[in-house]
């Protein structure tokens, strides 16, 4: 298992982003509880798949230290839904993750596509090889969404999700027409399982 400076230098290294800015905002959710926190050295705290996400979240979409426990806490809390089916982006990030760590990508999208993508869409029947799934998942604010896209190498077909916030939670019009956009992919979900496989 990895610790948290391992974590923050591998997110910092597949993003191309400066490692003192990952690392202060991730002493900064640490602080808020939203990394575990333990002992120094040997006894320091070993990274999981949660503390992974927030941290993926907050490097990706805070704009300072101070403003990443927000930033994780609104964007873990954004839902997708398809009928009755509703999950919440920051557990779904995890499962992506702990299954990448584990070599099991395909399983978790098969059935992540089956739940709350596209109704009888071929990635949520059918597995494919875990190296041949593109996955990309794009942050966007000031009004906070998630569209997760995959596809496989090859395959015509492709199936977004998208998380939003729920009904009553956002105040679109008050925000102005500005958006801005952050992409990362299956590069930086399988650098970080690595990581957490250390």
């Amino acid at each position: 298992m990895a610790t948290l400076s391992q974590l923050v230098a591998g997110i910092a290294a597949v993003e191309g982003i400066d490692a003192e800015r990952v690392g202060a905002i991730a002493r900064a959710i640490r602080e808020h509880g939203l990394i575990r926190t333990s002992g120094r050295g040997t006894s320091a705290a070993q990274m999981s798949a949660p503390d992974a996400a927030n941290l993926l979240i907050a490097a990706n979409m805070a704009d300072t230290a101070r403003t990443a426990p927000a930033a994780v806490t609104q964007y873990r809390a954004l839902r997708a839904k398809r009928n009755k089916q509703t999950s919440e982006f920051g557990s779904e990030l995890e499962e992506m993750i702990s299954a990448a760590k584990q070599d099991c990508l395909a399983d978790y999208i098969t059935k992540m596509v089956g739940l709350l993508g596209t109704r009888g869409h071929v990635l949520g029947r059918k597995r494919f090889l875990n190296e041949t799934y593109g996955i990309s998942i794009e942050f966007e604010k000031p009004i906070p969404s998630v569209i997760v896209g995959i596809s496989v190498l090859n395959f015509i077909h492709s199936d977004a999700i998208s998380f939003g916030e729920h009904p009553g939670q956002s105040s679109a019009e008050a925000r102005g027409d500005r958006r801005e956009r952050t992409r990362i992919t299956q590069r930086t979900i399988h650098a970080v399982a690595n990581v957490l496989r250390m």
